[in-house]
């Protein structure tokens, strides 16, 4: 079952599914981005504001684990809130320019 999400952005929603591929999730490909449209957001009940969907992406990041990559704790836990924070920063600037 593929995850997915829509995301409420300051410049409209945005649909959010997990790469099921994904092997390391420090890598570029964790999240597709999409145009909601009554089809692909069929089932979905609410829309997550996009600050609040980054607790959801730490979790997500954790969840499908770093592959390969090693690094010390501390370094780690720093490179997986980046990440994050970089993901999130993706959304607005996808929603921005395309919505």
């Amino acid at each position: 079952m593929v995850r997915k999400y829509l995301v409420k952005t300051d410049n409209g929603d945005v649909l959010v599914e997990v790469n099921e591929a994904c092997k390391n999730a420090l890598g570029n490909d964790l999240l597709i981005l999409k145009e909601p449209n009554p089809q692909n957001t069929e089932g979905l009940q609410m829309e997550v504001p996009l600050r609040a969907f980054g607790a959801k992406v730490l979790e997500l990041i954790t969840m499908i684990g770093t592959g390969d990559f090693s690094a010390s704790p501390t370094m780690l836990k720093m490179m997986i809130k980046e990440k994050a924070t970089s993901e999130l920063n993706r959304i607005e600037r996808w929603a921005k320019e395309r919505l």
